[in-house]
């Protein structure tokens, strides 16, 4: 049964590493969106159904931070966070494992924690009631948006690799440099998912920063 189950998740892996990885920057953000959308799911669920309220308020940044005065100043301020977690989660794709940019790991690490935080309500916005999962929510709050923008930027910007770890255990082999940035290129397909990107990601956060002044009076 253990082998089984074995061999079971390894194909599941394998077939979810093939479609995240996949030559078509489309296919590569639908994967990936699934995924990461799925670990948020089950840490928002999880998190509402058995984690203390307002758990993770202090270690959130956006929670404690004051408001900045207006509308644009607080979008300009969200947005520029907001664009350099991309530039790090861009700087992780410059590695790759085997065939999988460390970016894409980058992303769902951090998708049970963004989760987490709705469902202990320790968001910026609000009362810090927790958010009771529902589609209705989903499409009301700016994150969902803003978690599809930093998913297309992710895809698109696969293949600046520089370092690459050609084999496993991923844990001991090391990362040897195979590319120079000046090698660098993307295809018209993946500027195009590059600039949507950065495009939901300024209504996503105009949507947040109008959110938050409706709160801060």
């Amino acid at each position: 049964m253990s082998d089984s189950l074995v061999a079971g998740g390894t194909r599941f892996a394998r077939t979810v590493g093939r479609y995240v990885n996949h030559d078509d920057v489309l296919v590569r953000f639908a994967s990936l969106w699934v995924v990461v959308a799925a670990a948020f799911t089950v840490a928002w669920v999880g998190s509402y159904a058995f984690l203390p309220q307002r758990l993770l308020r202090g270690g959130n940044p956006g929670a404690t931070a004051d408001y900045a005065g207006s509308v644009a100043s607080e979008f300009l301020r969200l947005f520029a966070w907001n664009v350099g977690v991309t530039l790090v989660a861009i700087a992780a794709n410059t590695f790759r494992s085997v065939n999988t940019p460390l970016g894409y790991v980058l992303l769902v690490v951090q998708a049970p924690g963004y989760g987490a935080i709705w469902g202990t309500g320790s968001l910026a916005v609000g009362t810090g009631a927790r958010i009771a999962p529902s589609l209705s929510v989903l499409v009301a709050r700016s994150g969902p948006l803003e978690i599809t923008a930093i998913v297309a930027v992710v895809v698109a910007t696969r293949g600046v690799m520089v370092w690459h770890q050609a084999s496993g255990p991923r844990w001991r082999e090391e990362f040897e440099r195979v590319r120079s940035p000046r090698e660098w290129s993307l295809t018209r397909r993946e500027w195009v998912v590059l600039a949507v990107g950065y495009l939901l990601l300024a209504v996503a956060n105009y949507r947040e920063a109008t959110a938050i002044a409706r709160i801060a009076g």
